[in-house]
């Protein structure tokens, strides 16, 4: 314990408390250089030795040790820096931002400049919101935060106290982090108002309040604690308290060390220069009455940017550190108890604030915009993995598909860190399309811009260009000399008038449509531009069932494919039908069929399709008494042309291919050919539609004629309403064939790519029964969801 008896330490302390109000109120304090000397003109080193020593001979001796001279006598020029202290017993390696310091034996308080020497008896006080670090010659660091008071004790000829020793310090007021160095063989001191340290610890912590309080925290190591004349061990993770002139209290457990919320990493993206606003949260601990919370630019803790006391019982434990310029930064928390020892710190938690360099695209608070494609880099992200729309990509970053992506910022190795996320918008660029008649087509032109209006050259993989009402595009575009695009477009029918109507997408997003009418002899032609909306179809452009609505015979004569309509598909239709047969007292299974259709365009005028059908508990021979039940299978191949342009009246033709499998009976297994004639139009809310087909089996002697006739009112876009009659008669002469009608009704429901359908029908006639059944339900399931959908 430091000596009462001690007259120096006495007053030292007396002067620096005496001192201390009017440090604080110092507006412009002076640079602390008293370690040198500048040499005068006149100046000889017997002069500037009685004038820095007070003694020409002690002090011409001491100049010549600490400066290299040379042999006297010699002339001192002016202007020359002598020094005139040696060695100092530890420096300021860090302040921040104004720190104040005082020789020993002056008043005046000077400010501290980073790297100054200080030297037994000096004294350092941070001001409101400072920190400074204090490094001894054996690399011990004191930590100091703002409000605190030291003075050093440097090497003493006859230093009997054990905190006066090289590396002590007095901690007057304030809180001081103590750094034990590697290789320092003793302990280091430190003097309080109540109490003594002498610490083995690399991770120390004391304080002094305003009511004179000290508080021991021991982090590693063990420290002794003095106090009237008594003395405690606090080992590791234990603190102690003194009261001024008592003794100190038992050692207690300090608050564990909190856990972040969200992992030790994670990264930010400045994206304009307000900063980043970065939640630091972590989860509660067992005994803390408060935490404190830092956030500093390095490891060390020394130049913080952010600090908060959050006290503990509230629902979420979190601070935000508020404007974060880019660079990486540390942060820490402790728990502090009820008696005000504070706990250990938690894992350091690092967050990198990375800025967003772009070279195409714009970058804004709610992320990154563009026409065309974005292109950007992250500065600094060499460390990160990349995920776009949840899929790893690469760095620097480039995306070209129109619409809203989502990009994930991951730190390479850290499992459980945070990812960033950014959102990346990419929107078609600017295309103009102009349409201008030459010899009775239109030659289309087609010019793409930036976000700065300029045009660009192509060609661009994401352009298209298509046909409505029939008008044909002739395909590829050819790029000119001034950066545009050309190509030929045939008008179609509409209305009674040719019109060139085409329609521009970028991707599958529609960006501009033209509508030509065709010149007359002496009318210039009118172009009129439409930009696409993003609204329903009306009633008169909605599309009519895909199949017909009452399926195929059910019966054990026939087993033919759906009858399609005067409608292609408009990409790719997937279908499943259930189609049980009904008799006056029970379900025909038996009579039913599963059918399974995917048919697709492969062209603006042709479509394929496949079709498997399953037909449960067909009984094998002359009756249930000899024969077995077994599934029936079938599958059918078929295509399609269209022959017309007209928008509203379309003729096809179609063919079947149908292999129905050996547990059919004999009349209707085996392969059956059938080619068919389509036709259909559309007026308003109506609909008709027909199909004529001669079905044939090769090798054999037997042929249909099947008829079918449809009528269909769309009340909505995406409801119709159907009414269909249909007809398979003998075409056979030499031998009488079946002769059957059946009729129905049903309803079709198109919802984005999804189609609901269901008929209920009657067979009649001289065979209706057999071939169509009794009556018999349908129940169909479509999806068009496939592909990109097709003009028609």
């Amino acid at each position: 314990m430091l000596r009462s008896s001690s007259a120096r330490g006495l007053v030292t302390a007396l002067v620096l408390v005496l001192c201390l109000p009017a440090v604080s109120r110092a507006e412009a304090p002076k640079q602390s250089d008293d370690d040198v000397y500048v040499v005068q003109p006149g100046d000889t080193c017997g002069s500037v030795a009685r004038k820095v020593f007070g003694d020409a001979t002690v002090g011409s001796a001491k100049l010549h040790a600490l400066n290299k001279m040379g042999a006297p006598p010699h002339v001192l020029t002016p202007g020359t820096v002598l020094r005139i202290k040696g060695d100092p017993d530890a420096r300021l390696t860090f302040i921040r931002p104004e720190v104040n310091s005082k020789r020993a034996g002056k008043v005046e308080w000077l400010q501290a400049n980073t790297g100054q020497g200080l030297w037994r008896l000096d004294s350092v006080n941070t001001l409101r919101e400072a920190g400074a670090e204090v490094t001894f010659r054996d690399l011990t660091r004191l930590q100091m935060n703002e409000n605190a008071l030291v003075v050093i004790y440097g090497q003493a000829a006859k230093a009997a106290d054990k905190v006066k020793k090289s590396g002590a310090v007095e901690l007057l007021q304030g809180e001081l982090s103590v750094s034990l160095a590697e290789l320092r063989g003793e302990p280091v001191g430190v003097q309080m108002p109540a109490a003594t340290v002498a610490a083995r610890s690399k991770d120390l912590l004391v304080g002094v309040d305003a009511q004179q309080m000290s508080r021991v925290s021991v982090y590693d190591g063990q420290a002794e604690v003095s106090a009237q004349g008594q003395n405690v061990q606090v080992p590791k993770d234990h603190g102690t308290r003194v009261e001024k002139g008592k003794m100190p209290e038992k050692p207690r457990p300090l608050p564990e060390s909190p856990k972040w919320a969200g992992g030790v990493r994670s990264v930010r993206l400045l994206l304009d220069d307000k900063g980043v606003d970065e939640e630091l949260a972590w989860a509660p601990v067992k005994d803390a009455a408060s935490y404190r919370v830092e956030l500093a630019r390095d490891e060390r803790f020394n130049d913080r940017v952010h600090g908060e006391t959050v006290q503990a019982g509230q629902e979420t434990l979190k601070s935000m550190a508020r404007a974060l310029a880019p660079g990486k930064y540390f942060a820490r928390v402790r728990a502090v108890d009820a008696t005000g020892l504070v706990g250990k710190a938690s894992a350091v938690r690092q967050v990198e604030v990375m800025r967003v360099k772009t070279e195409r695209g714009t970058v804004g608070p709610q992320g990154i915009r563009g026409a065309l494609r974005l292109d950007f880099a992250v500065e600094g992200a060499e460390s990160l993995d990349f995920r776009l729309d949840g899929a790893p990509t690469t760095h620097p970053v480039r995306v070209e598909s129109v619409g809203t992506h989502t990009l994930e910022l991951l730190p390479r190795g850290v499992p459980d860190a945070r990812s960033e996320k950014l959102t990346l918008t990419v929107v078609p660029p600017r295309v103009d399309v102009d349409v201008e008649p030459v010899a009775g087509a239109f030659r289309v032109k087609v010019l793409v811009f930036d976000e700065q209006g300029k045009p660009l050259e192509g060609p661009f993989a994401a352009l298209k260009l298509r046909g409505l009402h029939g008008t044909q595009v002739e395909e590829p575009l050819q790029r000119q000399s001034d950066g545009s695009l050309l190509t030929r477009a045939l008008p179609g029918m509409r209305g009674g008038e040719r019109v060139a109507s085409v329609e521009a997408l970028w991707g599958d997003t529609p960006v501009q449509q033209v509508n030509a009418l065709a010149p007359m002899e002496q009318a210039p032609p009118v172009v009129v531009a439409v930009e696409p909306e993003p609204v329903e179809k009306s009633s008169s452009e909605a599309e009519v069932a895909l199949m017909p609505m009452l399926g195929s015979p059910s019966g054990g004569l026939v087993e033919a494919a759906p009858l399609p309509t005067a409608f292609l598909p408009q990409a790719w239709l997937f279908e499943l039908r259930v189609q049980p047969g009904l008799d006056s007292e029970r379900v025909d299974v038996a009579r039913g069929r599963t059918t399974l259709a995917v048919e697709g365009r492969v062209s603006e005028r042709v479509a394929f399709g496949t079709v498997v059908a399953m037909r449960p508990g067909v009984l094998l021979g002359n009756g249930a008494a000899d024969g077995l039940p077994a599934t029936a299978l079938s599958a059918s191949l078929s295509g399609r042309v269209r022959l017309t342009d007209h928008p509203d009246f379309r003729v096809l033709l179609a063919f079947d291919g149908t292999f129905a499998g050996s547990s059919f009976d004999e009349e209707a297994r085996g392969l059956r050919l059938r080619p068919a004639l389509l036709a259909g139009m559309r007026r308003d809310r109506w609909a008709f539609s027909t199909s004529q087909a001669y079905a044939l089996r090769p090798g054999a002697a037997q042929a249909t004629w099947d008829s079918a006739y449809q009528v269909w009112f769309l009340p909505l876009p995406m409801l119709s309403l159907g009414a269909e009659l249909d007809a398979l008669l003998d075409a056979t002469p030499r031998e009488p064939g079946p002769v059957g009608l059946a009729a129905g009704v049903g309803a079709r429901l198109k919802l984005g790519g999804i189609e609901l359908g269901t008929s209920v029908r009657r067979g009649f006639g001289p065979d209706g029964a057999r071939i169509w059944g009794g009556w018999s339900g349908q129940l169909t399931l479509g999806w068009s969801g496939f592909g990109a959908l097709l003009p028609q």
